[in-house]
């Protein structure tokens, strides 16, 4: 009987099961589901206008981080800081134009910022009609996070694609207070939740978590922000040449890549390149460079996130993302040099 159920019928039975949460009385209507897109779109125009900083939890497999995060807004840009507080000391200041990571042995690494996932709770703009393509969405109940309440979202891929997602909205100010992301049996891969959280309404916008002294970086390189085209729009084109992807899993498409600036640059360097493909809510980034002697072939995975690499007209591609492997390797098979 299980067998001969729709596959998508099948998902949401899983998910209301393993969420500890009681569905309201009654059928899923075109109501709820209007419900839950409203949801959703509270919830990404939060995180693009909420201040705040607290502690979470990272959840990787048998993996468990604290973490303390806080999150400003200056001049419409977002600048943020984590510090881990379970394990070596490592920090990560995410800025306007550059990420920089500071390691246990107090050395720094900054690299250009790119867009994050949606399952590291940062902001973005969610195509709400494009992720109906292939996703379901629908209100799960209600939860209690951080001792907040929260109504709960899941969102469940109509193939094996992608990951689903588990959103815990806070009800008075629409941030998610805990994100899981799932296989597609429903489970859980990664977890993220906070367990306290301070909204700042008034509080210095200047003031973010402080950096152990003996961890601060001693240099910060200076980095491009990455351009991207708004993925609701579909008449914008992401300039890729000399680059250029066939045929993309379904759903994807490219939607940033390198400013111009820096694709000058690449053309001087060797061709180094970077772009990122998204469904709206995934997304996967590719990286290309010069081959090097030893460089990297074949897929690795570390918890959700996999990553293909392969070599194309004499330059090492590496493909990385929080999306399944097969995902990952066409992604990855894509990408040709333009004839």
């Amino acid at each position: 009987m299980w067998r001969l159920l729709p596959r998508d019928t099948r998902l949401l039975i899983i998910v209301v099961g393993v969420c500890w949460l009681a569905l309201p009385v009654g059928a899923v209507d075109s109501g709820q589901e209007r419900s839950s897109l409203e949801l959703l779109g509270r919830m990404a125009k939060a995180l693009s206008e909420r201040e705040y900083e607290g502690t979470l939890v990272y959840l990787n497999g048998h993996q468990l981080s604290t973490l303390r995060i806080a999150h400003r807004i200056d001049g419409g840009q977002t600048r943020e800081s984590l510090l881990a507080l379970s394990g070596p000391i490592r920090a990560v200041a995410r800025g306007h134009q550059s990420v920089t990571c500071v390691l246990p042995d107090a050395r720094a690494i900054s690299v250009p910022r790119h867009p994050a996932s949606a399952a590291t709770l940062h902001s973005g703009a969610l195509d709400i009609e494009r992720l109906r393509s292939h996703y379901l969405i629908h209100l799960l109940g209600r939860s209690r996070i951080a001792g907040r309440d929260t109504r709960v979202v899941g969102i469940i891929p109509r193939d094996d694609l992608r990951y689903g997602y588990r959103f815990f909205v806070d009800e008075e100010t629409g941030l998610p207070l805990k994100t899981d992301l799932m296989d597609s049996a429903a489970i859980p891969i990664e977890q993220v939740m906070f367990t306290e959280i301070e909204f700042l309404e008034e509080a210095d916008k200047q003031a973010l978590v402080s950096t152990p002294e003996r961890t601060r970086p001693v240099a910060a390189l200076s980095a491009q922000t990455a351009t991207s085209t708004t993925p609701a729009d579909p008449s914008k084109i992401v300039d890729a040449a000399p680059w250029h992807f066939t045929a993309l899993p379904a759903g994807y498409r490219l939607v940033a890549a390198d400013p111009p600036r820096a694709q000058a640059e690449a053309q001087v360097e060797g061709g180094r390149r970077w772009f990122m493909i998204s469904d709206g809510l995934s997304t996967v980034s590719v990286y290309v460079e010069p081959d090097q002697e030893h460089g990297f072939t074949g897929y690795k995975r570390v918890g959700a996130v996999h990553a293909a690499g392969r070599l194309v007209d004499g330059h090492q591609v590496t493909v990385v993302g929080e999306a399944p492997l097969p995902t990952v390797q066409a992604i990855a098979d894509a990408l040709r040099t333009q004839p």
